[in-house]
């Protein structure tokens, strides 16, 4: 009897994690301190907060991690784009 509780949690769709861990793959880089992750088997999405932890990615975090990419590549534009006339200032 005992059995025929436990036999539907077996076939859930995320037994392999629940019972291993879940394994994560990146998904986005958003810059150096933040990447996205998502779980191979369930689909899980999380991202790493401030102390380097993961957490569940939510719509707040998914706007704020966009935010936080959009500027980080305008930076390296900048910074690229300046350097270069720089460079041609100085030679």
């Amino acid at each position: 009897m005992m059995l025929y509780y436990i036999y539907p949690k077996l076939v859930s769709k995320n037994y392999r994690c629940s019972w291993f861990g879940h394994q994560y793959v990146l998904t986005q880089k958003v810059n150096a301190h933040f990447q996205e992750f998502e779980c191979k088997y369930c689909k899980s999405q999380v991202t790493n907060d401030s102390c380097g932890k993961k957490i569940i990615l939510t719509e707040e975090l998914k706007e704020i991690n966009k935010t936080l990419h959009y500027l980080h590549i305008r930076n390296e534009f900048v910074n690229h784009f300046y350097n270069r006339q720089k460079n041609r200032v100085t030679n």
